[in-house]
């Protein structure tokens, strides 16, 4: 923690990952309008006023609607997250650590998986369930838990005939406290810098299938989905899509240095390494 603490990288990506949350978080007392209301009487209206960013063609405020359109994306992303860690580090847990008859289901399950681009297969999922939020969501949970369950699985198994496991199963622990208090928490650090890695991802799946139709649908503001309804006055306002993009750009990127400094603060070797890459360490890096 303290080597976290030490980390610019780690405290600007947190600085920002804080930014996008209090914006997500307080999006109804931060937009000036509602979203989704009209005004036939401001349409397409330049920035300024009433409007920072000006409006878009059925009168909607712009900023308004990337302010919620950060909540909702943010919002959508964390929650697949989450979603993803819990299933793949539950199932490459036991898999792993109770090897037979799961462990062999599991990794053919991985492999298949693999086997196809994941923005692809997400995106026929997502095209059999029908356009809309949840069903975008379940279709990238369905996908993206796989790589999880591969990193737990790999480090249960390198854990189970260790000498420490053979002493709790000695002492008369069950296969359950074994997993949650002796492999759990080696299988946390690698499973936390991927989920900080993969969260950018998450992002860019969510914004691009809402972007051709199968996440969120109208009203409803989303980055994705703004960036398709402001692609048709782009000439006339193009901040929607300037302001919008930069959004998209600075939360991956967020949430990919956060990894980074994770991976560093976890990884001894890795954090060796890139002093010497760079001629300084992470004390240096105030």
């Amino acid at each position: 923690m303290k080597k976290l603490l030490h980390s610019s990288l780690f405290i600007a990506a947190a600085a920002l990952a804080f930014f996008f949350l209090l914006a997500a978080l307080l999006g109804p007392f931060l937009a000036p309008h509602n979203p989704v209301e009209t005004n036939i009487y401001a349409v397409l209206a330049p920035p300024g006023g009433d409007y920072p960013l000006g409006t878009d063609d059925l009168g909607r405020c712009i900023l308004s609607r990337i302010i919620y359109g950060c909540r909702t994306t943010l919002g959508a992303a964390l929650l697949v997250e989450a979603l993803i860690l819990v299933i793949g580090t539950a199932a490459g847990c036991c898999a792993g650590f109770l090897g037979g008859v799961l462990d062999g289901v599991v990794v053919t399950v991985i492999d298949i998986l693999l086997s196809f681009p994941s923005i692809i297969l997400a995106l026929v999922i997502a095209a059999l369930l029908g356009p809309g939020l949840t069903n975008l969501m379940i279709a990238m949970t369905a996908v993206y838990w796989v790589e999880p369950a591969r990193i737990a699985r790999s480090v249960a198994r390198s854990l189970r005939e260790k000498e420490f496991v053979t002493a709790a199963r000695a002492s008369g622990s069950g296969k359950r406290r074994i997993l949650m208090l002796h492999i759990l928490p080696h299988v946390l650090p690698p499973i936390l810098v991927f989920g900080a890695l993969n969260t950018g991802w998450i992002i860019t799946g969510i914004s691009s299938l809402s972007f051709i139709g199968l996440g969120v649908q109208p009203p409803v503001p989303e980055w994705g989905a703004i960036l398709t309804e402001g692609r048709a006055y782009m000439q006339i306002n193009p901040l929607t899509l300037m302001v919008t993009i930069l959004g998209i750009v600075l939360s991956i990127a967020c949430f990919q240095l956060l990894g980074e400094a994770l991976r560093d603060a976890l990884n001894p070797r890795t954090s060796h390494l890139s002093s010497r890459l760079y001629g300084k360490n992470d004390a240096g890096r105030k």
